[in-house]
């Protein structure tokens, strides 16, 4: 069968398209591959599956210890998840651990937990130490240790409700990247709607420094010819940065290098123009 049959056989579902990996893979790739670290054993897992089932009797999921991650764990693992709005795969990963080991918590939170203020510390020990919050921990959700969490929450891509839940807490815990410190901090603290809305007010001011500053000989034109033009730019420029070839080098992980093609294309702005409207001609609608 030639590819143009095999192609119409599929388009009208005569044949099933072909799973580049199969399920049974990808199931391998992302749960039956444990975390390894030095000290890994059979013994250590022995003791995950212990840990893990005296948790479940503690929270009535169990009746018994038996050592084995048997029909009955399973179950329980799943009780588990679906109580926490998990996908319930009786895969214990590292959010079915934070739920299993750490309490939600938040400031509003009326009825805490035995264990709550022992989270509490250790929250804010973690926001501490890595410059969220400049209080020393003391065990209590304050208005301050919400602050942090939602900071925290913003930097990693969580929802910022100042609500620790399985997923801040797993990221907390250490299922993340570090962040890169030679980007402004200011930026992190700013919602993805407000920062973009800043990027481009920073293109335009950009463009406009290349428009007025150009050596290209001419008469710059009015301000808001150069703002309506600018802000038209930068709807192009990102597109031909993307398909322009241009050499990687050390400093252009700097932000001023990194939004440097913009001041250029200030500086080009007529030849650009120009481009576009002999390709417009060409190419009427």
């Amino acid at each position: 069968m030639n590819r143009p049959i095999k192609s119409l056989a599929v388009l009208f579902g005569l044949k099933k398209i072909r799973l580049y990996f199969p399920e049974e893979k990808q199931v391998c790739v992302f749960n039956k591959r444990p975390i390894l670290y030095q000290e890994f054993s059979p013994k250590s897992v022995q003791e995950s599956i212990n840990e893990l089932q005296v948790q479940l009797k503690f929270q009535g999921l169990l009746t018994e210890i038996t050592g084995k991650f048997d029909d009955q764990t399973d179950m329980a693992v799943k009780e588990l998840q679906k109580r926490n709005n998990l996908l319930a795969d009786g895969v214990v990963g590292p959010l079915t651990w934070a739920c299993l080991l750490y309490p939600k918590l938040s400031r509003s939170q009326k009825r805490k937990p035995i264990e709550s203020p022992d989270a509490v510390k250790e929250l804010q020990t973690i926001l501490y130490e890595e410059g969220f919050s400049k209080k020393d921990p003391n065990g209590y959700f304050d208005w301050e240790t919400e602050k942090a969490v939602k900071r925290f929450q913003k930097i990693y891509g969580l929802k910022s409700d100042g609500i620790v839940g399985a997923a801040t807490w797993a990221v907390l815990l250490g299922m993340r990247q570090e962040i890169d410190k030679s980007f402004p901090q200011l930026v992190y603290f700013l919602s993805p709607q407000s920062w973009c809305l800043w990027e481009q007010f920073l293109m335009i001011f950009l463009i406009v420094i290349g428009i007025y500053y150009s050596p290209i000989p001419g008469s710059p034109p009015r301000l808001s010819t150069a703002l309506a033009t600018a802000y038209g730019l930068t709807c192009i420029v990102p597109f031909i940065i993307e398909y322009v070839p241009l050499k990687q080098s050390r400093l252009s992980n700097l932000l001023l290098f990194q939004y440097a093609p913009y001041v250029l294309t200030g500086i080009f702005w007529k030849p650009i123009i120009n481009f576009l409207g002999t390709l417009f001609k060409s190419h009427p609608f």
